[in-house]
């Protein structure tokens, strides 16, 4: 591990990483907090550790919430092979990081507008996300074959 930390592109990609994964898990904290202060559970037993009865609800924003999260699974987890593979290439750092932290951003604002309902900037945000998979993905498949 520490031979593939000396590459400057393959530590931006374990950063960027981590940041995504730290993102992912505010989205499940921002989950947590709609449904403690709205009182909307996934199960029977939440309910009951409440002192409530359990009860079929949907809140909005329990649900974007959750929409919100697996979205981040669906993207962020191929982002990470095609990222990593890329990274094991040794890319310019200077494309790495305009692919890498361009992602990143792309994925952190695509949850607030996911989150505030903001269109078309949550439908953009996601595009140029997953734009720059295929690049990645392409970049790799040339170098490799």
């Amino acid at each position: 591990m520490a031979l593939w930390l000396e590459q400057p592109a393959m530590r931006l990609f374990a950063l960027t990483y981590l940041l995504l994964v730290l993102k992912m898990a505010a989205v499940g904290w921002v989950t947590s907090y709609y449904r403690l202060r709205k009182r909307v559970f996934s199960t029977p037993e939440d309910y009951t550790a409440q002192g409530l009865s359990p009860r079929q609800v949907r809140d909005e924003d329990v649900e974007r919430a959750r929409r919100v999260h697996r979205n981040d699974l669906e993207n962020i987890l191929p982002f990470f092979a095609v990222g990593f593979f890329y990274a094991l290439t040794q890319p310019s750092l200077g494309v790495a990081r305009i692919l890498f932290v361009g992602y990143l951003l792309a994925r952190v604002l695509h949850s607030v507008f996911y989150l505030a309902a903001l269109q078309p900037w949550r439908t953009l945000a996601f595009a140029v996300g997953q734009a720059i998979t295929v690049v990645m993905l392409l970049i790799t498949f040339a170098r490799i074959w």
